[in-house]
């Protein structure tokens, strides 16, 4: 999930320059849509916006372009979904926590926040893959832990602070897991969990196969933990692309993103089991 198409330099230049609409639509001026989206660099708070997001490139693969339409945009364009938020692509959990990027989107949002949508933890199960070469079950189960941590770190801190500022009731935080992974998909050089990647750092492939099988590990801890904490709610979308073990070809952009195919066959599934948790609203 690491897709670093843009230079941080100019990011950081552009961000006292621009400000954005919690509204915006993912087609309109990329430089708004990088800030935005990305960064939730938006400016003041816009009325009527319940739904905040905070999310890995699975809410946005390109930094705002539309060129694969990902469970965000889907959301907003095909549901009406309006959301604030901010994206951490090729970043993991703790960075999340440590810059307070759920208290942006927060601010971003405004009161009238309900709900917190989480795409995270795909890039704490992947990062430095060659760890798990030497002992699976118990990397594994440390960074199961490590996430879970992290997760109920999110909730607790975010509730804390918006009720703090705004008053009112806590949000419900809605988590997903992760569809499967096709490792055999073309993808960039040096993409986590992709085969010539793995293979390059020493894996077979009964440990590739192996590895394949934290994502299910990752939806048991994801399920586990709503037992944990009140606000939480979770959706498995597992087998929504045709895994396991892998997902098919023709949804998948590369070994670990869907296609605007798949990512729609994905919100489709997310939508409805959202709309439960939500009461249907927008």
């Amino acid at each position: 999930m690491k897709f670093l198409y843009f230079s941080f330099l100019t990011l950081f230049f552009l961000s006292f320059l621009i400000n954005c609409d919690t509204s915006k639509s993912p087609k309109d001026k990329i430089d708004v849509n990088l800030l935005c989206y990305s960064f939730s660099q938006c400016g003041t708070s816009k009325p009527g916006v319940k739904f905040g997001i905070l999310g890995d490139s699975w809410t946005d693969l390109l930094f705002g372009v539309d060129d694969i339409k990902t469970l965000r945009t889907h959301l907003a364009e095909d549901y009406n979904y309006k959301m604030a938020g901010a994206t951490l692509g090729g970043r993991v959990m703790s960075e999340a926590i440590s810059q307070g990027l759920h208290y942006q989107v927060i601010d971003t949002a405004g009161a009238d926040i309900k709900y917190m949508l989480l795409s995270l933890g795909g890039n704490d199960l992947q990062f430095n893959s060659e760890n798990y070469l030497t002992d699976f079950p118990g990397e594994t189960a440390r960074r199961l832990s490590s996430i879970q941590g992290m997760i109920r770190t999110l909730v607790s801190t975010g509730n804390s602070y918006k009720i703090n500022k705004f008053g009112g009731e806590p949000m419900i935080w809605i988590i997903h897991g992760y569809d499967y992974a096709n490792p055999d998909i073309p993808s960039l050089p040096n993409s986590e969990s992709c085969r010539p990647t793995l293979v390059s750092k020493g894996f077979s492939s009964a440990q590739i196969d192996q590895l394949g099988t934290t994502f299910n590990k990752y939806n048991d801890m994801l399920n586990a933990t709503q037992a944990l904490e009140a606000n939480l709610r979770y959706i498995d979308l597992r087998g929504t692309l045709g895994g396991p073990p892998y997902s098919k070809p023709g949804f998948m952009f590369d070994c670990i993103h869907p296609n605007s195919g798949g990512f729609g066959l994905i919100t489709d599934k997310y939508a409805k089991v959202m709309q439960g948790f939500t009461n249907n609203e927008r």
